[in-house]
């Protein structure tokens, strides 16, 4: 029994100085103030139970305050008053702002994490631009090389070289101008080609039109029409037909420069120039005959005679 209350005693002694340390810490936190150093408190309270750092900035002291629920267990915060710096700086005594603090340092992280990324993300991106600008000055001085020997009749060559050119330089002004000059140059190229290949496609089809002219005669001199009228022709070559109309009816008709129409491959009217002779009033069996004149350049399709009382007739000139 005498044991037991000698352990008792010893118990609520050591219980009574720890209660009387405690009463010391907190008596020296209470004279803390905001602003003071951190070395300052610890030359007060010496080193910290428990030290938290949350950034280099940032960090939170804890001093034991009050017992643990036993001699054998570790020291908690819940058993602390905290102590915040800031800079080296007390910024609170007894509220603890670590939770907060710590969130704050994750957004920064995260924060600083994404700015890092899109800082990498630019400087790939740079990277990426010089080369690709690298590229487009190689490209232009190789097109520049290629272009140089290349002469101003080759109007397709310039023009493709040119628009390669516009196309890696698209405000260039010298580029402009060569690319609106060649696409004009091109399509004045092109219409001068189609129209010596329209001229040659003619000449040919002259010759070949001249060639037949006799077979084409043979069938031209024979008289052709309706019951009032037949008409005859002969082709004499250089732009000159001679023409015969007849009347084969039993009344008397007449026949007019008016009334006869060439018309050429295009369907086209062509001017003549007619012989008055086949200004005539013709009676029954009687022909008028006469010259048909007009460039020798065209080719003529058809010879056409027509009036009121012959109706129409037609001879082929094809």
């Amino acid at each position: 029994m005498r044991t037991g209350i000698v352990a008792m005693f010893a118990v609520c002694l050591v219980a009574g100085c720890a209660h009387l340390e405690f009463n010391q810490t907190i008596k020296q936190l209470r004279q803390i103030q905001r602003g003071d150093s951190q070395q300052s408190v610890i030359d007060r309270l010496g080193l910290p139970d428990i030290r938290e750092e949350i950034s280099t900035m940032r960090m939170v002291d804890y001093y034991q305050t009050s017992t643990t629920p036993s001699p054998q267990t570790a020291v908690a915060k819940e058993q602390c008053t905290s102590v915040a710096y800031e800079n080296g700086l007390v910024v609170a005594v007894g509220e603890d702002p670590s939770k907060t603090w710590k969130q704050e340092e994750e957004e920064r992280l995260r924060q600083a994490e994404i700015a890092e990324q899109k800082r990498i993300a630019a400087e790939k991106a740079n990277a990426a631009h010089k080369r690709a600008e690298a590229e487009r000055k190689k490209k232009i001085i190789a097109l520049e090389e290629k272009v140089r020997p290349v002469p101003a009749s080759n109007a397709a060559l310039n023009l493709k070289l040119y628009r390669q050119l516009l196309a890696l330089a698209p405000h260039h002004p010298r580029y402009l101008k060569k690319v609106a000059f060649y696409e004009k140059r091109l399509e004045a190229q092109k219409a001068s080609r189609k129209k010596r290949a329209s001229q040659r496609a003619k000449a040919k089809q002259r010759q070949v039109w001249e060639q037949a002219r006799e077979k084409r005669n043979h069938a031209l001199r024979q008289y052709t029409g309706n019951q009032t009228a037949e008409m005859a022709v002969h082709d004499m070559g250089k732009g000159t037909l001679y023409v015969w109309v007849k009347n084969v009816s039993e009344q008397i008709i007449t026949t007019h420069p008016d009334h006869f129409i060439v018309m050429d491959v295009d369907d086209h009217q062509v001017r003549c120039e007619i012989s008055s002779s086949l200004d005539s009033v013709l009676e029954p069996g009687s022909i008028s005959h006469g010259k048909i004149q007009f460039d020798e350049k065209v080719l003529p399709k058809e010879l056409i005679f027509r009036n009121q009382i012959a109706g129409r007739i037609s001879k082929s000139l094809e």
